[in-house]
């Protein structure tokens, strides 16, 4: 199995990701809202206020979204991302990555 984290800069697409995750089989994921380091270094922190322009990507809330995937899963799941919010490559979009799980308990058959 395979963790994905899905940090998403252009929250408008969550709808529309969780719905074509849904229609590839998968039935679960985690989210959570998030704040990126530039967003709080340049609005939370005075001395760093003069830097807003060294981060002009620095939206107010990204969506962090934790998928569980199976290994038979992965290249559907990479596809609906790029499908659904664009391409990854292009600034502003957001990041995703993969990483593998040695142990997961809790999921319902089927996942």
């Amino acid at each position: 199995m395979k963790l994905f984290v899905i940090i998403l800069n252009k929250v408008e697409y969550l709808e529309d990701l969780l719905s074509a995750l849904l229609e590839i089989g998968i039935s679960g994921a985690t989210i959570l809202d998030s704040t990126g380091m530039g967003r709080v270094l340049t609005t939370q922190i005075p001395i760093f206020a003069g830097l807003r322009d060294a981060f002009p990507n620095a939206t107010p809330v990204n969506k962090t979204v934790l998928v569980v995937a199976n290994e038979d899963q992965i290249d559907d799941v990479e596809i609906v991302l790029e499908e659904v919010c664009g391409d990854f490559e292009e600034q502003g979009v957001g990041i995703y990555f993969c990483v593998p799980l040695d142990f997961v308990k809790g999921l319902r058959r089927g996942y």
